[in-house]
Parts: C-alpha cells; sequence; structure tokens
C-alpha cells in the first residue's frame, strides 16, 4: 500500500473521529492477501474514499474523465484513480481494470449504477463490474453504504458532520458458465450483483422490499 494512500486515508479517518461518525462492519469477510472487485452503491463524491478506507487494501477505481481537474486530479491518484470516458467503450480502461485485479492484494472498486443515485434509492447496474469479473474469475466483495449523500463538496471530507455506516458482506464469485455470454446472461448476473448490494442496505436506500432471491449464476464462498 503506498504511503500517499496511507497518509490520505488515516487523514480521512482523523476528521471523521473529529467531527463525524463512521462506522464498519464485516471487516471479517474481506479476503486476506487476494485482490478483490469491490463493487457498492454509490450516494456522493466521498464514497471511494470510504470504500478504500473500509476493504482496507491497495485502492484502485474509476473515474469519470471530468474529475480530473486540477487540483482533484492529484488526490484522485492518491487514491488509485483511473479516468474513463462514460457512455463509451474504453477497452484502455477495462485493460487497466483486468491489471489491477491480476496484482496480489488489491481493491479493484466499481460502482455498478455508473453515478450517484439522485434519489438516493438504488439504482439498476450495469454490466461492466460482470464482464470484468467473468473475464478474471474475481472475487466480488459487496459493499454498503449509507450516510454519505450528506457529503455535496470536497470541504467535508476536511469536515465531514455526518454519520456513515459502511456493511462489508460476504465475498462471492461467479459460477462457471456453460451458456455463451451474451447481454442476456450478464443482465442476469448483474441482477443477482445488485441483490447482494442491497441485501446489506437499509429498507429506505431501496426503491421497493427487497425479497429473498435463489441465486443462480452466483455463490457464496
Amino acid at each position: 500500500m503506498s504511503r500517499l494512500f496511507k497518509i490520505c486515508d488515516f487523514g480521512l479517518k482523523f476528521t471523521f473521529f473529529l467531527f463525524g461518525d463512521l462506522r464498519i462492519e464485516g471487516f471479517e469477510n474481506i479476503p486476506k492477501n487476494k485482490s478483490v472487485l469491490t463493487v457498492s452503491n454509490h450516494l456522493s463524491i466521498i464514497d471511494p474514499a470510504l470504500c478504500a478506507s473500509a476493504v482496507g487494501k491497495e485502492s484502485k477505481f474509476l473515474a469519470k474523465k471530468e474529475l480530473f481537474r486540477f487540483p482533484f486530479n492529484i488526490f484522485l491518484k492518491f487514491y488509485g484513480a483511473f479516468p474513463i470516458n462514460r457512455g463509451n467503450l474504453n477497452l484502455s480502461a477495462i485493460n487497466w481494470a483486468k491489471k489491477q485485479l491480476s496484482s496480489k492484494n488489491n481493491s479493484l472498486l466499481i460502482f455498478p449504477e455508473g453515478t450517484r443515485s439522485k434519489d438516493l434509492k438504488l439504482q439498476k447496474g450495469f454490466n461492466g463490474a460482470t464482464m470484468i469479473a467473468l473475464d478474471t474469475d474475481s472475487t466480488i466483495l459487496p459493499v454498503s453504504i449509507s450516510g454519505s449523500e450528506k457529503c455535496k463538496n470536497y470541504l467535508q471530507f476536511v469536515f465531514p458532520r455526518m454519520s456513515v455506516k459502511i456493511k462489508i458482506g460476504k465475498p462471492f464469485k461467479i459460477n462457471s458458465i456453460s451458456e455463451s455470454k451474451n447481454k442476456d446472461l450478464y443482465d442476469k448476473i448483474t441482477q443477482e450483483i445488485m441483490h447482494r448490494i442491497s441485501d446489506l442496505l437499509p429498507k429506505e436506500y431501496l426503491k421497493e422490499e427487497n425479497k429473498k432471491i435463489i441465486y443462480k449464476y452466483t455463490r457464496t464462498i
């Protein structure tokens, strides 16, 4: 883990200690000495830093290129961010993401919703995380965040007057697939990924009551 990331992470935790409240559950679910594909709901600009702090591995994530403006580009690079063009197929970003998962102890963070939820409810997921997980046979780590929506600007990284709860769920993998890979298959797997995130969220962050499902394409490990 880079020294710069450690400094940023210490600063985040210290400011929450002074001005906010940060609670993290599920540390025991984080696989040791193994890279993971971390998937989470997305409420705020502070979410990548919070997920990185909670999971505690070398942090990597994809962020829209519009965020990489000085001085925020420096901060993002400290947290292992890589710019991506939203709405376009970005092969360099996908190849970069796959490379991170081939390392020993990284956390590649992806928000399957693609952007922050405007109504705070968990949205339908896009298939990027599914495609990367299938191609790399990665362990997926589900995470939920609640309360971070109160962070509206970067100044609140320094004065985080908010109560945030992060829950880390049990890791899982995508089962061996005998079907041909196509959009319909990706959609079904993504639905299961999103359901595993929703299982960790308070009901006020869900569009409807979360019903139990039988997982066909994924398995807890």
